[in-house]
């Protein structure tokens, strides 16, 4: 079993999958708190680059296998049918391949990400992703789209960065794969649509992470099956050899900001052949198996407050896991006015102001400041004590919910610890991140 594999594998091996149940959108046994903490993920990537499979694979996953103790995702009805017929395309052999993001064409999607405690489930926090149309970002046929539109599109752009919480810059990993081998389509391909795309993350605030899509089709390249690592190595070693990707880098590094290169495969390694003119082959009787694909988006929440910790002093943190506490005893409606009589005093202050420094104004809501006291607060073992000990029906809901959000932390928490561990390539910016 190779390592990617084992990224999803060694993390889902002890909890049994059961079916998602029946009904796609958000149905009515999903408990719903009145706001939920909202996270704004921008993807942005040229066409062909493997942004919409990758969209419907990771859904997929995060929608139809509950897990003990984890998470899925949940939308709407209607964007939830366009993603499983993308995915159903997808892995249908006879089909052709789905159609990628037309030009000028800028999709969202809302997700609430859901987790399990005391018997029930509960959407304990929202990602936006939107999927913004490439040639704005380089690549594609921009020449097709008015040069008035354009200009629109990317003021539109350039305001959602400044709200955003995470980047996802999305590459094409078969041209990487043609970089690697010497090719110059591949080297064209990331002076003329990556380098470009840097121009853009420069402007964010926030964490950056670089999907490295077609990760199946690395296997060839430079190392043995089972040294995936060293393969993202080159992949690494070959971005950061132009300037403005290096340079984005250690500007990141010095201010204790995050990049990450995450590999992804949306069909895994036995779904589809090469063929020797480029194209992508499905095979009749191939097996989808997506690899890392719920990575990217498990990465959101632990760089975002990583950025913002590294703000902070040890004795500040102190005080807000004394705060987290204070918090668990208390109901959803008074924990709310309890984060904001904690934004008003020195410590509340402390953190609103790494916030804006880490990532930028107005990003971080009176829900995220909840969400981020509970993420450095107690443990998940020690939430569970209090759910045991609460004796207020009110109280004791409320801390099911907590439960259900801390578990979903955890989860999160524990795939960026395994990430680091087995691919320590993927960590660009190395600079201490818990």
């Amino acid at each position: 079993m190779t390592t990617g594999v084992v990224l999803v594998v060694r993390l889902l091996r002890h909890r049994r999958a059961r079916p998602a149940p029946a009904g796609a959108g958000r149905p009515s046994t999903i408990d719903v708190t009145a706001e939920l903490p909202t996270f704004n993920i921008i993807a942005l990537g040229a066409q062909e680059t493997g942004k919409t499979v990758l969209l419907a694979s990771m859904f997929h996953r995060l929608s139809t296998e509950l897990r003990e103790g984890g998470f899925r995702l949940v939308t709407g009805l209607e964007q939830a049918a366009d993603l499983t017929d993308l995915y159903a395309t997808l892995r249908d052999p006879g089909d052709a391949w789905p159609p990628g993001t037309m030009i000028g064409q800028t999709r969202s999607f809302s997700f609430d990400c859901v987790g399990t405690a005391g018997g029930r489930d509960h959407a304990v926090l929202r990602f936006n992703y939107l999927d913004y149309a490439g040639e704005l970002v380089g690549g594609g046929r921009a020449a097709s789209v008015p040069v008035h539109g354009r200009q629109v599109s990317q003021q539109d752009l350039e305001q959602r960065l400044d709200a955003a919480h995470a980047i996802f810059g999305i590459i094409d990993g078969r041209r990487m794969v043609d970089a690697l081998r010497g090719g110059r389509d591949g080297q064209l391909y990331l002076e003329n649509t990556i380098v470009p795309m840097i121009v853009l993350m420069r402007r964010a605030e926030c964490p950056v992470h670089f999907v490295l899509t077609k990760w199946d089709l690395f296997d060839t390249v430079g190392a043995d099956e089972d040294e995936e690592n060293d393969r993202l190595e080159l992949a690494r070693k070959e971005l950061l050899s132009y300037p403005p990707i290096r340079n984005l880098v250690e500007q990141r590094r010095r201010t204790h900001k995050i990049v990450r290169l995450i590999p992804v495969s949306a069909i895994g390694r036995q779904f589809a052949t090469m063929t020797e003119d480029g194209h992508m082959v499905k095979l009749p009787h191939g097996r989808l198996r997506p690899v890392n694909v719920e990575l990217p988006l498990c990465a959101v929440l632990p760089d975002l407050f990583a950025q913002v910790s590294a703000k902070l002093d040890a004795a500040v943190e102190r005080k807000i896991a004394e705060e987290s506490r204070a918090l668990s005893r208390l109901s959803l409606t008074e924990t709310m006015s309890a984060v904001g009589r904690f934004l008003a005093r020195p410590t509340g202050q402390a953190v609103r102001l790494a916030a804006d420094l880490a990532v930028g104004r107005n990003v971080f809501s009176e829900q995220i400041v909840g969400t981020f006291l509970d993420w450095i607060g107690e443990p998940f073992e020690a939430k569970a004590r209090e759910v045991a000990q609460a004796i207020d029906d009110a109280h004791r809901s409320a801390d099911q919910i907590r439960l259900a959000r801390q578990a979903v932390l955890e989860e999160f928490r524990e795939n960026m610890v395994v990430l680091r561990r087995q691919l320590p390539a993927s960590d660009l910016t190395t600079w201490g991140v818990r």
